[in-house]
């Protein structure tokens, strides 16, 4: 097994130069990090695919929130994502990234509640894990998860994990899912949720740690682009809050 995962990343991001990618899969091979990146659409996907070919690269396959009201417009939406999961099955390692936006996309929320419930579906009937972008919705997200789990066990990940209330962490703790931290952790504004991390710890939550890489840089390179090898400054960052470096007691893959 890997010494570090980045349980989500886009590799595929317009952000990445030619140079940055070569970059990254040089880095991670050489640090023994694997990198899991996640797809926002079907174009995304494709270039994912390529990268699916370096030894240190797991991918996963969805439709993020921003783009669930697109994909309904597309005739026969939900037979093309499932041809898509079965001709790829070898290949696809997560269902992500997917989930439920309520703060940026509200107007199109009936639309991403039906997109994200096709794909927990998908996620129960192929046993892939979930990689779940949730703003403003944890409630929601939990309902729905809580109605497929009722017929099956999920492996749900809570990408980027900063909620601060207890009620969803209880939760996430009561169904097992898992809780992943990735640069705000470092931040110096985020006490509240580093005390939640703690709890979560304190309750043999299961942790995982992720860059989101382009986006959400840890310190001390906030503002700068991320990548996914500053996983390793998440890692540290958690074993000092945490005092320890046994605070992964289990992987969704």
């Amino acid at each position: 097994m890997s010494l570090y995962f980045d349980f989500h990343c886009h590799l595929a991001d317009e952000q990445y130069t030619t140079e940055d990618l070569s970059q990254i899969l040089s880095i991670c091979q050489q640090e023994n990090i694997t990198i899991c990146s996640m797809s926002t659409n079907f174009e995304d996907f494709k270039l994912n695919l390529e990268y699916s070919n370096h030894p240190n690269v797991l991918i996963g396959f969805g439709i993020h929130p921003y783009e669930a009201h697109k994909i309904k417009q597309m005739p026969n939406w939900e037979e093309k994502i499932q041809k898509t999961i079965e001709q790829y099955k070898n290949l696809i390692k997560f269902i992500g990234e997917v989930g439920l936006d309520f703060y940026k996309m509200k107007h199109t929320y009936q639309q991403q509640i039906e997109v994200f419930e096709y794909f927990t579906y998908l996620s129960s009937e192929y046993n892939l894990p979930l990689s779940i972008h949730t703003r403003s919705a944890e409630k929601e997200v939990c309902n729905i998860l809580i109605k497929y789990q009722k017929k099956k066990k999920l492996k749900a990940i809570f990408h980027c994990y900063t909620s601060t209330e207890k009620d969803i962490a209880k939760t996430i703790l009561e169904n097992e899912w898992y809780f992943g931290f990735g640069g705000v952790i470092t931040f110096k504004k985020s006490t509240e949720l580093r005390e939640i991390l703690k709890y979560i710890y304190d309750n043999k939550g299961n942790i995982l740690c992720e860059t989101d890489s382009p986006y959400i840089t840890p310190e001390p390179y906030r503002g700068k682009k991320n990548y996914p090898y500053f996983v390793k400054i998440i890692y540290e960052n958690v074993e000092k809050i945490l005092k320890t470096k046994d605070f992964i007691f289990s992987y969704p893959i």
